[in-house]
């Protein structure tokens, strides 16, 4: 009997994962549901903008994006430039629940440089590889990872280097449609001169779900290296289809 139990919550569906391949920097375990496409456009306010537009393939999903999260300098006594770089990505992973109940979702995913947009330093290149685990856990929703980074400016590649993600999710129950959100990553700093190095990268903000398909983010980010006044502060828009 216990083994047939077994069998049958193994066998039972997923429940359905929440939407958001990443909370604001770090990437979730969430996958969009076969044939459903997500889009997030972004702006901070020192005009810099964020766009995205991801695939739900079942099991994976294909993102690309250009974005000003990098940055670059070739006299790095002056405040480092954001870089706007064209990448792509690729994730596979598993729902939460999938094999066994309490599981976390687990998605692997890769993303690499495609385009540089009228960079500040030569030949721009940055590729990550990550694997992320994501819980729903009610008003609490939690990620966790690691992340091996590499990147190369003006033919200088470095070595991957591992780093670890965190981002969290807190869920008033007494304000519904609105999240508080916090995130911990880590972002290549291209030096001409010296080469590529990593930063920590640390945001917090707010969410707020507008409607059923669309969320509106609130958040301000701030870097290795730099001094409050050079935090940003970010307006950034997400909104889902469903097949």
């Amino acid at each position: 009997m216990l083994t047939v139990a077994a069998l049958v919550i193994a066998a039972r569906p997923a429940a359905a994962d929440p939407d958001g391949a990443r909370v604001f920097t770090v990437p979730t375990a969430w996958l969009l549901p076969a044939g459903a496409a997500g889009a997030t456009l972004g702006i901070d306010h020192r005009g810099d903008t964020t766009a995205v537009a991801s695939f739900g393939l079942g099991m994976a999903e294909a993102e690309i994006d250009q974005d000003t999260d990098i940055r670059g300098c070739t006299d790095c006594a002056m405040r480092p430039l954001p870089l706007r770089l064209g990448r792509a990505a690729f994730r596979l992973g598993v729902r939460q629940d999938a094999w066994l109940p309490g599981m976390p979702a687990l998605v692997l995913g890769v993303r690499a440089t495609f385009a540089a947009y009228d960079p500040a330093v030569p030949d721009p290149r940055a590729s990550d590889a990550y694997a992320v685990a994501s819980r729903d856990l009610g008003i609490v929703r939690l990620h966790a990872g690691v992340d091996a980074l590499s990147a190369s400016v003006a033919g200088r590649r470095a070595a991957a280097r591992l780093r670890p993600l965190a981002a969290l999710e807190v869920h008033p129950p007494m304000y519904p449609r609105s999240s508080l959100l916090g995130d911990l990553a880590w972002e290549p700093n291209l030096d001409a001169v010296h080469g590529a190095s990593l930063g920590w990268l640390l945001g917090v903000g707010v969410r707020y779900q507008a409607f059923a398909w669309a969320q509106i983010e609130l958040a301000v980010r701030a870097r290795q290296g730099e001094d409050l006044g050079a935090a940003t502060v970010m307006v950034r828009v997400n909104a889902f289809t469903r097949p």
